[in-house]
């Protein structure tokens, strides 16, 4: 299987270097803003867009007109219009929502480059820049095909995009495990394994607060205001950071140690509208985590199943299979019919491993052509079978 994976570096540009990389990203966000804003004026007068062939053709025009775009690898404006022609086709095919103008206070500029440049062992040679000096941290694997410098505050990195062949392999499907994620713990597995909730926005919340409250202070376009912007930013990238380093290091102990994940497909757009848990939703990054969990899965061949979100995993019993309402405050499931008392994340990451189980085992029967046998029971007792071969065939005979 051919895969693309990045890795990213940190460059150590000099000051003179540092500006042509602030002018490098800043004409790329111009070129998108001034794309989106004509795309938008253009949809006004006649209901259509203009996608990427038309906006590549117009740069030399718009070149002519602002001077500065010729400090511009041209390759790298061409590959913002294309971006945005992904954007635009994307608002409309998948949830992710219309492009946005890009803001310049951020400091979060980045600019691609997918062809002219080399990478050496002590510096990587960008178009109109130059060889900049990076730290290589780790060896690249495959086959280089473009790289793309971002900003984070006062430093830039460079992430290299690679591909490579990964030799497939068949998938197991003995140790299947159920992922309920929540905020009170960050994840309860149905091994009973209980990940907590590192919260990494409110261990940074005091700090983070007072520098804002200065920023606010300062004057408007002062250069105390941009050093004070840095400051923010910084604490900023530190939760940012945090939050990837224990993502990937949950997603990685989870696919080393099981054969697939089963995981609800959550409505985290509709949830972050409350506003009491909008923000430590935000933080607990569930997206960041089915996706990491998908490609990991994907690129290990383990199993990634999503069931439902109307699916009552939180209201039924993982013993009888009875139903009961459970508020939030409700923190332990006790069924009136078999007597059982469970918390409720394990018992909903029981749960979702049955359904994850039962849906992996009727795809593997109308993979190898058995004849339909009737909708699957919703209640199958994990227990009775060894493996979801044992499961299936109990449920053919």
């Amino acid at each position: 299987m051919l895969v693309q994976r990045g890795f990213k570096y940190k460059l150590e540009p000099t000051e003179e270097q540092k500006q042509q990389l602030l002018q490098q990203g800043g004409n790329a966000r111009f070129v998108w803003n001034y794309f989106l804003g004509d795309n938008i004026k253009y949809y006004e007068k006649t209901k259509k867009f203009k996608f990427a062939h038309e906006m590549t053709i117009s740069l030399p025009k718009l070149k002519k007109e602002y001077e500065f775009l010729k400090l511009s690898f041209s390759q790298s404006l061409q590959t913002v219009a294309r971006q945005l022609d992904r954007a635009l086709k994307d608002s409309f095919k998948t949830e992710k929502g219309f492009p946005n103008f890009k803001q310049k206070n951020l400091l979060s500029d980045s600019f691609s480059c997918p062809q002219k440049w080399n990478l050496n062992k002590n510096n990587i040679s960008i178009p109109k820049i130059g060889k900049v000096q990076w730290i290589k941290h780790r060896p690249l694997q495959g086959k280089p095909k473009s790289i793309t410098i971002t900003q984070d505050g006062d430093k830039w990195f460079c992430s290299v995009l690679c591909e490579y062949e990964i030799k497939e392999k068949p998938k197991k499907d003995k140790n299947i495990v159920g992922i309920d994620v929540g905020l009170k713990e960050f994840a309860v597995l149905s091994d009973k394994t209980v990940i907590p909730n590192p919260r990494h926005t409110k261990n940074n919340e005091k700090k983070l607060k007072r520098e804002q409250r200065k920023l606010s202070r300062k004057r408007k376009r002062s250069r105390n205001q941009l050093k004070q912007r840095l400051k923010v930013r910084k604490i900023h990238s530190k939760i940012k950071n945090s939050r990837q380093d224990f993502l990937h290091k949950t997603t990685s102990n989870i696919i080393t140690k099981y054969d697939g994940v089963v995981l609800e497909d959550l409505n985290i757009k509709g949830m972050v509208k409350n506003r009491k848990l909008a923000k430590a939703i935000s933080d607990v990054g569930w997206s960041e985590f089915k996706r990491q969990l998908k490609y990991k899965c994907l690129w290990n061949f383990k199993h990634f199943i999503e069931i439902d979100r109307f699916a009552p995993t939180s209201k039924t019993c993982s013993s009888c299979g009875n139903v009961q309402d459970m508020p939030l405050s409700k923190r332990m499931y006790d069924c009136p019919l078999c007597g059982l008392s469970i918390d409720r994340d394990f018992n909903a990451s029981l749960n979702i491993q049955r359904i994850g189980i039962n849906t992996l085992g009727r795809r593997e029967i109308e993979a190898c052509g058995v004849p339909s046998v009737g909708e699957m029971s919703t209640f199958v007792d994990v227990s009775r079978y060894g493996s979801v071969k044992q499961e299936k065939e109990c449920l053919v005979n």
